[in-house]
């Protein structure tokens, strides 16, 4: 094979390999497969290795380029898709053990655009949002840590360099959360901007799916790829689709910057503070201006997104799975799936009008400023052994998930766009991430500061050491 390094391999560099045929797909999957077997039993991301398909693919993609046929970025290149997207013939678990049977024999339309684009599926990945119960799929970093919920195996498999791009699930930060504590890039888009269909996604007002990658260019090249119109999704933008990578620029003189005060100081720890404080200097340093900014509800998004998701959710589990299925659910989830069914039409009434309220409160923000930048997270990723326990930040006990989903709910309950780049590191060698929120469909501009922000740095070039 062309002395390919995985571990520095991104989709740019990689894909100009594949089309100059200086690289074999079919050696990039073998070398990609290789390294899913020899490292995957410490992590545990896959939950199905489509080993056999992805050489089939791959030679398919192949013959492609060697005749010519070369279908862009994504041709050749390997990838993993958390396992509550639906692919036709190829097992979806949707992490729960009433499903490790099931085989669906349709596709999301985000696994079709993938394999349109000529990209080559290595397997589904874990999908962790189980209640109570500690996430399986470890940290490549520090292997008794979390990689963060839900899409834990997508974070985890693009830092492990077991793919060179994967999607994701958000309702409320889980795209983020994992490319935060394992040292990606996550972008959860506009709401609608992606399309849903065929991709369990229970909460209808929140639920998001969207890309990790090794770098924000790669980042925009999969977004380019499967964001789009799709008439089978009901909340499907018809907003044109441009070409985010091309867009990406180096030149943010005069952008402005607002900062949320609350979650750079005492909410946060200190490092992460460090780290935020750091970036926003850089940023600085490139041209933008920063100032403050307040969102006076914010500390109602977390109960707006658990009111709202599991309300939402007890219904639609209903709907999307057969009674002999839901007989064989977890405890976990039907515990969830009570609580949900116990909220009353006020209290969700009263949700959905606080999210309106939300909503309005960052329009206004925006008024005055072009991005919204905060920790991802507040802290770095925690030992597996303290999930769904109470953490302690500065010398206060913070609820496991309050403090997951403090910052990146406000995203995901006002259905914006936000993406999140490795910013730093802590002293235990855990990665901090920063997240730019921007207004609607202002991917572009979001991708192009944190590009800029990674050519300033090297924060994202950085690799755990597994070999």
């Amino acid at each position: 094979m062309n002395s390919l390094d995985l571990t520095e391999a991104t989709i740019a560099g990689t894909a100009k390999l594949l089309q100059d045929q200086k690289l074999s797909p079919v050696e990039l999957t073998e070398a990609t497969l290789e390294r899913i077997e020899r490292l995957d039993h410490k992590i545990g991301a896959f939950t199905t290795v489509t080993a056999d398909d992805a050489l089939e693919k791959a030679r398919q993609a192949e013959s492609e380029i060697a005749a010519g046929d070369y279908k862009g970025p994504l041709h050749g290149i390997p990838y993993t898709l958390k396992d509550l997207i639906d692919t036709d013939g190829i097992r979806t678990t949707y992490g729960y053990s009433s499903h490790q049977d099931y085989v669906p024999r349709r596709s999301a339309t985000v696994h079709r655009r993938l394999e349109e684009a000529g990209a080559v599926l290595m397997g589904k990945v874990d999908c962790h949002f189980r209640r109570n119960i500690p996430v399986s799929c470890r940290n490549p970093w520090d292997l008794t840590r979390s990689p963060g919920i839900s899409s834990s195996g997508s974070g985890a498999s693009i830092a492990a360099s077991m793919c060179l791009a994967s999607i994701g699930s958000d309702t409320g930060g889980s795209v983020r959360i994992p490319a935060s504590w394992s040292g990606v890039v996550g972008l959860r888009g506009t709401l609608g901007l992606l399309s849903r269909h065929n991709a369990l996604g229970p909460s209808w007002s929140f639920d998001q799916l969207g890309p990790l990658a090794k770098s924000v260019k790669d980042t925009a090249l999969i977004f380019s790829a499967v964001a789009g119109f799709d008439p089978d999704d009901p909340i499907s933008l018809r907003s044109p689709v441009p070409d985010y990578a091309d867009g990406l620029h180096e030149n943010i003189a005069g952008l402005r910057i607002g900062v949320l005060q609350e979650f750079v100081s005492s909410n946060c720890t200190e490092e992460v503070e460090a780290a935020i404080r750091n970036a926003l200097s850089v940023l600085e340093d490139l041209g933008a201006t920063i100032q403050d900014v307040d969102i006076a509800h914010s500390s109602e998004s977390t109960r707006v997104l658990t009111v709202v998701s599991e309300a939402e959710s007890a219904v639609d589990y209903r709907q999307v799975f057969p009674k002999e299925r839901l007989d064989k659910i977890d405890d976990d989830l039907k515990e969830y799936l009570a609580r949900g069914d116990a909220y009353t039409m006020e209290e969700y009434l009263d949700a959905q009008r606080m999210a309106a309220i939300l909503r309005q409160e960052v329009a206004d923000a925006f008024e005055k400023v072009d991005v919204i930048v905060a920790p991802t997270c507040l802290t770095t990723a925690v030992p597996i052994s303290q999930e769904r326990q109470l953490i302690e930040v500065r010398g206060v006990q913070v609820n496991y998930l309050e403090l997951l989903l403090r910052v990146t709910s406000i995203a995901s309950v006002t259905g914006l766009p936000a993406l999140s780049v490795p910013c730093s590191f802590d002293g235990n060698g855990l990665p901090i991430g920063m997240q730019l929120m921007g207004p609607a469909l202002s991917e572009e501009h979001l991708l192009g500061l944190g590009h800029a922000y990674e050519q300033a740095t090297e924060w994202h070039k950085a690799r755990p050491a597994l070999d």
